[in-house]
């Protein structure tokens, strides 16, 4: 009995009430759920099959059904008699999608084992080999892949699929079918199958090497402090003003502080140690470079001065060292 005589017997029977499972033989009809009376036979539960569209089948049913050597039965059409004449082409297009899809799946497992059997290549197959029934086992449409690669699907069938390799830091899942991020604390190298967590190696101030750099950091810092005081000392004397004057000590400071950041380059990191390695350097640094390019600019106008203003010249030496 079919699913439709089924439900226009319980409708006329009057069957309530009742929770009906529906296989896939019927649960997509399209006609059963527009039959009068069908809401009041009770609670349908319905089974199926994902219903994927077939790729170029409604072209082919058209362009089949349109062929006048396939009109009449008895006539062959791709290898096979041809007797659905009675059938129109919109019959065959919008018949239940559960029917179909399953029939296709099928014919392109088959086709696909008989292409690999027969050695298919671009238009041509080997003829010289006999098929029985027992070389077409199965259908294989993709090769396994290999650990440490993904499985991207191309087209409708789960069993095409394309294999591609999980970049650093992630890794493929245990189904095979994407690449999953490791986590922040985590690393991977490229194809891995999981992931590793991050060790945290670092140069502890104890370290010999760390120890010599400190040590020549605290020396350069110890130059640049008896530097200053030693031009403070002689701050009115004309070396010192022609040098720069208050730009020498801003000079001077700005190399001890940026030589502060050694010192964080060492013991375990944290978020404070890796902003101060970096920032203070950066910044004093930055201003020590911009004295120094003021400085040159400077030396080179009184020069160029001296040549070509010689009044003007005399002017700003006398202001530069005129004394106090």
């Amino acid at each position: 009995m079919t699913a439709e005589a089924l439900i226009e017997s319980a409708i006329r029977l009057n069957v309530t009430n009742k929770v009906w499972v529906a296989g896939d033989t019927w649960s997509l009809n399209e006609k059963l759920p527009k039959e009068k009376g069908i809401r009041n036979i009770g609670t349908v539960l319905g089974v199926s099959q994902p219903v994927v569209a077939i790729p170029g089948f409604n072209d082919f049913i058209y362009s089949s059904k349109s062929w006048n050597d396939c009109e009449n039965a008895g006539q062959k059409f791709c290898n096979e008699f041809c007797n659905s004449s009675s059938l129109s082409a919109e019959d065959i297009v919008f018949i239940d999608p559960s029917f179909s899809f399953p029939v296709y799946s099928a014919v392109h497992s088959v086709a696909n084992a008989l292409h690999n059997v027969l050695q298919c290549g671009v238009g041509k197959c080997n003829s010289n080999i006999t098929v029985y029934p027992h070389m077409v086992p199965s259908s294989q449409c993709s090769r396994e892949c290999p650990k440490g690669y993904a499985k991207r699907q191309n087209g409708i069938h789960k069993c095409c699929f394309a294999c591609e390799i999980c970049p650093n830091g992630t890794f493929v899942n245990s189904t095979g079918k994407w690449c999953v991020n490791c986590k922040d604390t985590e690393w991977s190298a490229e194809g891995s199958t999981s992931c590793s967590l991050r060790v945290v190696e670092y140069i502890p101030f104890t370290d010999i090497g760390a120890i010599l750099i400190m040590c020549g950091a605290w020396s350069f810092i110890g130059l640049t402090i008896a530097t200053s005081v030693l031009l403070a000392i002689n701050y009115n004397t004309p070396v010192v003003r022609s040098a720069g004057g208050p730009m020498c000590f801003l000079i001077l400071s700005c190399l001890t502080l940026s030589s502060l950041s050694v010192f964080f380059y060492f013991d375990k990191p944290t978020e404070c140690f890796c902003i101060l390695r970096s920032l203070p350097f950066i910044l004093f640094y930055s201003v020590c470079l911009a004295c120094f390019v003021v400085r040159s600019f400077q030396i080179v106008c009184i020069f160029k001065m001296a040549a070509k203003f010689p009044m003007l010249y005399k002017l700003v030496i006398t202001c530069i060292f005129a004394p106090e």
